[in-house]
């Protein structure tokens, strides 16, 4: 199922949110950390493809053209190609319909092109979003211009450059072009914040050792300690106190010696 035509339309950027998309999504596909350096030289080329991504249309955030097996959204709209005049001679040859083919200028055999209208050298990939259209920019880059990413990640943008040139991404002045990109690559440089300094890990804070912490014995020899018991009960509480009256038995004070002679003498004179 082929995707829709949809009108061309100014979606301009900041190029910090596209160098934050850009760099996330690249360590998502590539499956590793992505180096600052690298990450700016592709969004050098891509600012460089779009104006500074104030001339970036319906997201298309490279000038990436949409092919005949392209199933997605497309879009149409002016476009500069800078192309030998052999071809720029077979382009005006054969204008489909809908379309406008000009020649600008003609130096030293290269041709400045203006393509409008419908044709097919100025139809382009289109996106509703940034997210979706980073997913599909970093997927492409990586499909046939990978060669090209990997001198991006290794921080050399007129090796990444040359790829391009290579592999025909663009149709431009080489030199032209890696100038710009360098240029380009290092003014976001100055203008981004630099990445924040890794974190090390804490030391452990160093605590002082007691000598008793130093001859404390090994788990494996330390005594068992056994396991707490049940906890005590508490105490019943103490009986009533029940006063007990004892009987207590009264000796009789001893009677004086003189009575105790009466009743002697009487006692005895009675019983004789």
């Amino acid at each position: 199922m082929s995707g829709r035509e949809l009108s061309a339309r100014a979606t301009p950027v900041a190029a910090i949110d596209v160098f934050l998309a850009l760099r996330m999504q690249l360590g998502v596909q590539l499956g590793r950390e992505v180096p600052r350096q690298g990450a700016l030289i592709l969004l050098a080329q891509m600012a460089l493809e779009t104006g500074r991504f104030k001339s970036c249309m319906n997201y298309n955030l490279g000038g990436i053209k949409a092919s005949k097996k392209w199933a997605g959204d497309f879009q149409h709209f002016t476009t500069m190609e800078v192309l030998p005049m052999a071809l720029a001679a077979k382009y005006l040859e054969d204008v489909p319909p809908d379309s406008t083919v000009e020649v600008i200028k003609t130096v030293d055999g290269v041709s400045t092109v203006r393509f409008s209208g419908r044709h097919p050298v100025n139809r382009f990939v289109a996106f509703e979003s940034m997210n979706s259209a980073m997913e599909h920019h970093v997927g492409f880059l990586l499909g046939r211009y990978r060669s090209a990413v990997e001198c991006a990640m290794a921080g050399n943008p007129q090796a990444f450059v040359s790829e391009l040139y290579r592999l025909k991404y663009f149709t431009g002045d080489r030199a032209s072009y890696e100038k710009s990109v360098a240029s380009l690559a290092r003014e976001y440089e100055r203008e981004f914040a630099p990445d924040a300094p890794p974190v090390a890990p804490e030391r452990p804070e160093a605590r002082p050792v007691t000598v008793a912490a130093m001859v404390t014995p090994p788990d494996e020899i330390r005594p068992a300690i056994p396991p707490p018991g049940p906890a005590p009960l508490s105490p019943l509480p103490a009986p009533p106190v029940v006063p007990i009256v004892v009987a207590m038995v009264t000796k009789k004070e001893p009677r004086p010696w003189m009575v105790r002679l009466l009743l002697w003498l009487l006692a005895r004179f009675t019983r004789a």
